[in-house]
Formats: C-alpha cells, structure tokens, sequence
C-alpha cells in the first residue's frame, strides 16, 4: 500500500504540451504589457516589434515597423505592411497561414517592445505652431493638441481647420474636419490623432502651401488681385524636385480636389483662384 501510495505517474510528453500551452494562453489573457492590454493597439512607423509561436522558437523575430512597404515573416514570407494594423489582425493573419501549410496548431503573440517616436503638427492660426508628441497607450485628440498648442488664435478660422492624414494606400492626404463649436455634440465628433497627423488653423485672410515645397508656409491673400494655385507655388518658392506636379491636392472647406498644374503651367487648363483658408499640399511623386 505504501509502495502505491508513494508512486507517481508521469504525464506524457503530448499532456506537458497541451498543460503548457493552456497556460500560455491564460498567461496572455492576463498579461499587463501595453500591446497585450489593448489587442487593438495600431503599429506605427519605429515601433520594434516581438513575434512568438508557441514551441517554435525558430520562428520568433523582431521587426521594425517600416513607414511604409511590405514585411518578412520566416517560412510564410511576405506579410504585407505592418503600420496602422491591429496587433490582433496581424497576429490572426500569421496564426492562419502558419496553420494552412506548416503547423497543426499556431499560437502566435505579438509584443510591442520599443514604441516609434509619435508626433502630429499644429500649424497655422494657434499660440505657438509646434510639434505635439503623442503618448503611445494615450487618446490625444485634435482639440487637445490645439490647447497644447496654445489654443485659437482670435483670427483663427476654426470652421475651416482640418486634420491631415495620410491615405492608407499612399494617394495624398486626406483632410478631416475639427469640431466647429465648443458643443457637446459638436467634441463628441473630436478626431484621435494618428502619428504624422497635420492639423491646419487657417487664418480668414490667408492660404497655406504645404508638402514638397521649397518654402512651405502660409501666404496673405492680396487685396488687389486674385492669388491662384499656381501663383501661390511660386510665392512658395517653386515645387522640390520630386513634387508631383500632376496631382497637386486643394483642401477647401473638407473637400479635396486634384489640380494639375502642369497643365495650368503649359495653358491647357484654368489656373483655380485660392479663397481664405485654401490649403495647397503637393505630394511626392511615386516615380
């Protein structure tokens, strides 16, 4: 009795698995690291980060989020480009192709271990136009990097400020509207700003060249004759030397419209007048 009572049966190499497995799983449930607390979190550009599969740890790498273009994972290859994805459609995505072709059972983890230097830019009509950091595990909205920023200034064209964005697939930006009251309503519709975010305060009586220029800024609108585009690019300094000419983008009043100023330049279109609180931004060309 005492030779059974003293006995012990050794679970079997396919049981430790199974035990090791369940207990990574409530491991990372209950986890407390940023990008395991919030699965949703979005890479950014210079984010670093770790991926793991469970018990191959051949597999495991680090990556640094590029700005833009298509990453490496070992044995699947190209996974497509990491900025702005949630970290559980990234790890959803590696988990399905592994489990198509090599694996039986893929538990894949993603770990933020070094965030990316995060800014947006509030320009124009504001106390002091600077640069706002963003705090990675923090909501900043566009009014809150308007207060950093000093706050209106009382020739601030608020109905017409707009928040920057790059395209997810890289054609030019769009522009996004601030809150045009104090209302509650009105915040409720508040942008989260992304890194890389512009926000734009115009002024009632100027216009704003901005993207690859040789001297971006804000221009005064003449009261004696009519500032057009390409009057404006050249106030401006002229276009850098990868400017797209072809697809110079007007903000006006939330709409965007493409202008081709090559055209204006050769007098194959009408060269479109600026009105107060116009945004000129000329993207860079893809060739």
């Amino acid at each position: 009795m005492s030779a059974i009572a003293g006995s012990s049966v050794r679970p079997s190499s396919a049981a430790m698995r199974v035990l090791a497995l369940l207990c990574l799983t409530l491991l990372l449930a209950g986890a407390d690291t940023p990008a395991q607390t919030n699965r949703d979190y979005r890479l950014a550009p210079g984010d670093l980060v770790r991926i793991d599969v469970f018990d191959n740890p051949d597999l495991g790498t680090q990556l640094r989020v590029p700005a833009s273009g298509a990453v490496n994972f070992p044995l699947i290859g190209d996974i497509g480009s990491l900025s702005r994805r949630p970290l559980s459609a990234l790890t959803s995505e590696i988990r399905t192709r592994l489990e198509e072709r090599y694996l039986r059972q893929a538990v894949v983890t993603a770990t933020v271990v070094e965030f990316g230097p995060r800014q947006v830019f509030v320009l124009g009509s504001v106390r002091q136009p600077s640069g706002i950091p963003l705090n990675p595990q923090e909501t900043t909205t566009a009014m809150q990097a308007v207060a950093q920023a000093g706050g209106f200034l009382e020739d601030a064209n608020r109905s017409g400020s707009r928040v920057l964005r790059d395209r997810p697939d890289g054609g030019g930006k769009v522009a996004l509207p601030l809150p045009a009251n104090d209302t509650t309503d009105d915040l409720a519709q508040d942008i989260a700003l992304e890194p890389g975010d512009v926000i734009i305060v115009p002024r009632l009586d100027r216009v704003y060249v901005i993207g690859k220029i040789t001297k971006p800024g804000a221009l005064n609108l003449p009261s004696q004759e009519q500032l057009t585009i390409s009057r404006a690019i050249s106030l401006a300094g002229g276009f850098e030397k990868f400017a797209n000419q072809d697809a110079v983008q007007l903000m006006r009043e939330g709409r965007v419209t493409t202008v081709d100023v090559r055209a204006i330049l050769a007098g194959k279109v009408q060269d479109p007048a600026l009105r107060p609180g116009d945004t000129i931004y000329v993207q860079e060309s893809r060739f």
